[in-house]
């Protein structure tokens, strides 16, 4: 009996071990040769973060400390962008496609807490699907019930503490996607700060005033210190679940320390005084840091084609609710946009401002994107051709009827509008300079607006502006960009009439016919899973925005990076891909 109790002893023991086995991290990512463990890494943001809760904020800048911090059940390989485990290590689909198991590890958070179903549902409810969350995702994991045509939620159902089963409408072809932006939060952090009678006061959890040891992290760093408009310090994940092939765990560095440096040329100045570690060139600094890097300098540049999400692909959109009535009509007049597109110099704006390191257009699905991209469009999207432009303009009886250089409408006041623009990145004023000079050519003035890029951000999302420059970053699966691409949405800022702001949801009536088909499309996209259909849906997407131009696709930036040689584990694949990863860096 003794033996047999020992033997059970046994058993459960190593059970309860697999089931805590760490995950151990693919070679393709991890060093050939054991790496050295400590210190901190050095990186920089551009401004400092609104919050520390992805779902609080609609910011770049916190979105970047954020994903060093959380995971979702799933994620994309930072490499391949293939799906793969996160906090799930297994699921399992049924027959008919609308049922999704999904097993999750024995992890804890970064306080020691067991990490279960009920934080998987707990985000969803108050996080993602809640539509007054500045992050929320309801547009991602609202789909089309095939039944009756009635678009409906995932539902999330707890199976017991590790296991939860999402049931859907429908089979959704993007779903695994989708959910590798859907950060899991803590419910016994963050459920008795949310007001149920406020759904909005989600927004007000983890600003960036809390205290650090109010925040828990599933991912490879928790937050350690944050000092305004200076840096934010992150610290190893006691509880980190991944390990190197060497039984290591991850991350490497004790610690990661973004300095928030909103001067472009003073993050380069620190970048080549070493004191930042990995960042994003500029085209105009890549050919001076390439030749320093030849004459021997401490630094590695990377070129690559666009594979990435950023630098995000700049537009040039124009106001469909324009304030000016005048403005308004030629705005939703695609002959107008069209005009605008024959005056955007792509191959001048490539050459002096991206010193010819960008591809042209690239707004939707990027050419390295085999899987969505449409090579049709390249014969679709309008060359610079000022001569077609004013044709175009002056058969919209938009004509300079007394000769001072100006065209007029009928009525005889002057054809002109704001062109609104962030005062950072460059590249974007010097875009908005360049498409003002050829508009202003073809007669039509331009009134060039500069402002803070936190005050454009606010006039874009409220609609109160006339024509804007602005960038989305790409993503392997329009499904991904399909609240912003989508009519009727939070982030189709260049026509909020199509979206009642109250019930956020789309008002059809309110789209013009083209954007109906789209909306259509999109919705067609979700709950198609047949990979060919899908990719022949997202390539009528494609062409209607390439030839109707909701907004003018201006450029894309190449991948450029710069990595101190002191970095180990920084790679580039024979497709140009550079991989950096946070926890699989080290110094050497």
């Amino acid at each position: 009996m003794k033996r047999l109790l020992l033997a059970l002893l046994v058993c459960v023991v190593l059970a309860a071990s697999a089931a805590a086995a760490p995950f151990v991290e693919t070679e393709d990512l991890t060093p050939a040769t054991k790496p050295v463990i400590g210190g901190t890494l050095y990186l920089a943001l551009t401004a400092s973060p609104q919050s520390f809760l992805f779902y609080g904020s609609l910011d770049n800048n916190a979105y970047t400390v954020i994903g060093q911090t959380m995971t979702g059940l799933v994620e994309l390989h930072p490499a391949t962008n293939a799906i793969r485990p996160g906090l799930a290590e297994s699921w399992e689909t049924s027959p008919n496609g609308k049922e999704v198991t999904f097993h999750l590890r024995d992890v804890k958070w970064s306080d020691g807490t067991p990490l279960t179903a009920d934080d998987v549902i707990f985000t969803f409810e108050n996080f993602i699907m809640n539509k007054v969350a500045k992050g929320n995702s309801v547009d991602r994991f609202t789909i089309i019930d095939t039944t009756d045509g009635e678009k409906k939620e995932v539902k999330w159902v707890k199976i017991d503490d590790r296991t939860v089963k999402a049931v859907l409408p429908s089979p959704f072809g993007p779903f695994y996607m989708n959910l590798t932006a859907a950060y899991i939060y803590p419910k016994h952090k963050l459920e008795s700060k949310i007001d149920k009678n406020r759904p909005d006061s989600v927004n007000e959890l983890w600003l960036t005033n809390v205290s650090p040891s109010e925040i828990v992290a599933n991912g490879p760093y928790r937050i350690a210190s944050y000092v305004m408009d200076q840096k934010v310090v992150l610290e190893r994940n006691p509880y980190y679940w991944r390990v190197d092939r060497f039984g290591n765990k991850l991350p490497y560095f004790d610690k990661l320390e973004y300095l928030i440096v909103k001067d472009a040329e003073v993050r380069l100045a620190k970048f080549m005084a070493g004191e930042i570690d990995f960042m994003a060139v500029s085209a105009t600094d890549f050919p001076t840091l390439k030749q320093k890097e030849l004459a021997g300098g401490p630094f590695t540049i990377y070129m690559a084609q666009p594979t990435q999400p950023t630098p995000s692909p700049v537009h040039i959109a124009f106001n469909y609710d324009a304030e000016n009535p005048q403005l308004k009509e030629i705005f939703r007049n695609t002959e107008f946009r069209r005009a605008m597109e024959y005056l955007l110099d792509r191959d001048r704006i490539i050459d002096e401002i991206y010193n010819g390191l960008a591809i042209p257009g690239a707004g939707l699905v990027l050419p390295a994107n085999k899987a969505f991209y449409n090579p049709k469009i390249e014969s679709i999207m309008r060359p610079f051709d000022p001569a077609k432009a004013k044709a175009i303009l002056d058969s919209l009886n938009l004509k300079d009827r007394n000769g001072d250089g100006i065209r007029e409408f009928a009525n005889g006041k002057n054809v002109e509008f704001t062109l609104t623009v962030q005062n950072s990145p460059q590249d974007y004023q010097d875009v908005a300079l360049l498409f003002k000079e050829e508009v202003e050519k073809a007669g039509i003035k331009v009134n060039l607006q500069i402002l803070d890029s936190t005050l454009v951000g606010n006039m874009f999302g409220a609609g109160n502006f006339e024509a804007g420059v602005r960038a989305f970053g790409n993503q392997p699966d329009l499904e991904l960009r399909k609240a912003i691409w989508q009519p009727g949405t939070q982030l189709y800022y260049w026509h909020y009439s199509a979206l009642d702001k109250d019930k956020l949801a789309a008002i059809p009536s309110q789209m013009l016919d083209w954007e109906k088909r789209v909306y259509e499309l999109f919705d067609l996209g979700s709950i198609t899973t047949d990979v060919a259909k899908r990719k022949a849906i997202y390539d009528e997407v494609q062409e209607i925005y390439h030839d109707v131009v909701p907004v003018l696709f201006v450029c894309k930036g190449m991948n450029l990076w710069g990595a101190s040689k002191t970095l180990g584990n920084v790679t580039q694949n024979k497709e140009g891909i550079v991989h950096f990863a946070t926890w699989t860096a080290y110094r050497k």
